[in-house]
């Protein structure tokens, strides 16, 4: 993600649109400059030096680029701050972050100049070759249980090449016109303490809030996961809306296939994350489901950094683009 290309081409966008109608005459008259800080942490909140930061608003696109100091800390001034202050951040080692990061409210029009706002990095810490899955499976029948093996992306024989059931899928529903129909899709977990958690993620485009280049925290918790949950879509003759329980912001981390000693503690475990929330569906009265995840195969590890990420941060450190 290019964030200052898109912020860019969002001004430019503004700026046409405000000459031709007139609404921002002259914008600059009220635009004003101030100093902006932040403060670079990782994951565990510890400051991090030599970070490349480099800030800039919609209307001072000028080369800001510097490093952090040994306490994190790195200052800009911008000129005529308009709408909204990004960032793209970089350091050998780390997942580069970058998006916004201050955006002006009815009381603040500039950030004050007491703020350290604080940009978190998260540390590269033992990337794994996993397999990425993008599945579009039909469900081979509604209204009962179908085995799905999360490891090979398919139903569990004979519905599939499946092997191991993974998760229970269950669809169900009904199916009159495009503009009148129902679909539940519930999902568990099979095995004891396997199941998923969900974490949050910013909306990507135009005006993306900071995020970073590895959406979920790069070591799966311990802890947290549920077994069962339900998610549906629905539509019919007498909505105004279009109901759905999915939500772009939402990921998910699951575990599955776990193994305890004879003290139940965890010995072994396959970890994954989904890269978007679950999509179904039942169009024409035939149920769908869409998985799209990372799977970790090596069940003594609950890295959740796919190498295919990690090995992309190369190309974004400044030192190697001069090399």
């Amino acid at each position: 993600m290019n964030t200052r290309k898109t912020v860019m081409c969002l001004f430019g966008v503004i700026t046409t649109l405000a000459t031709t109608s007139g609404c921002l005459a002259n914008p600059s008259s009220r635009l004003q400059d101030a100093t902006v800080r932040v403060r670079v942490v990782d994951n565990e909140g510890q400051p991090i030096g030599g970070v490349y930061a480099d800030c800039y608003s919609l209307s001072d696109f000028g080369s800001h680029l510097g490093l952090t100091d040994t306490n994190g800390m790195y200052s800009v001034q911008l000129r005529r701050i308009f709408a909204e202050i990004s960032g793209d951040f970089t350091k050998t080692g780390y997942y580069k972050s970058s998006g916004v990061f201050w955006k002006w409210s009815e009381e603040e029009r500039i950030p004050s100049s007491k703020t350290n706002f604080v940009i978190v990095m998260k540390r590269i810490v033992a990337p794994v070759q996993m397999s990425k899955k993008e599945i579009k499976a039909v469900f081979p029948r509604l209204d009962e249980p179908v085995g799905f093996d999360l490891e090979i992306g398919d139903w569990v024989f004979p519905d599939g090449k499946g092997k191991v059931t993974d998760i229970l899928l269950t669809g169900e529903g009904h199916y009159n016109t495009v503009n009148d129909y129902s679909f539940r899709v519930t999902v568990e977990f099979a095995g004891n303490l396997n199941g998923i958690q969900s974490f949050y993620v910013p909306k990507e485009g135009a005006g993306t809030l900071l995020r970073s280049e590895l959406p979920p925290p790069p070591i799966a918790p311990e802890s947290g996961y549920e077994k069962l949950f339900e998610r549906s879509i629905r539509r019919l003759p007498v909505d105004r809306r279009f109901p759905a329980s999915s939500d772009e912001t939402r990921r998910w981390i699951y575990r599955i296939r776990t193994k305890v000693d004879e003290n139940g503690k965890i010995i072994s475990a396959n970890y994954g994350w989904m890269t978007k929330d679950f999509s179904f569906g039942n169009p024409n009265g035939v149920g769908v489901i869409v998985l799209n995840y990372y799977y970790n195969p090596d069940p003594k590890s609950r890295s959740l950094e796919p190498k295919e990420i990690a090995d992309r941060q190369i190309k974004t450190y400044p030192e190697k683009k001069n090399e």
